[in-house]
């Protein structure tokens, strides 16, 4: 039993290997904007749904669809 488990941790330890030397500046290019993509997306999570934020977002809701001019824009 023990010898069947130990095949299985060597497999899933070749599979998710990664030789790091190997990696051209495409692939660390591409795994740099993977997280930073992931870390922006957890931070628009997070404040997106906090009970803090929620009246500010919901003043904001139909924003797109108002069509009158705010004192910002020019006339």
């Amino acid at each position: 039993m023990s010898n069947d488990s130990s095949e299985k941790i060597e497999q899933a330890q070749g599979y998710f290997y990664t030789d790091w030397s190997a990696m051209t500046s495409h692939d660390w290019a591409g795994m740099i904007i993977t997280v930073v993509t992931l870390v922006l997306m957890v931070i628009a999570y997070f404040y997106v749904f906090r009970p803090k934020n929620k009246d500010k977002l919901e003043a904001q809701k139909f924003m797109l669809m108002d069509d009158e001019p705010t004192t910002t824009e020019k006339k």
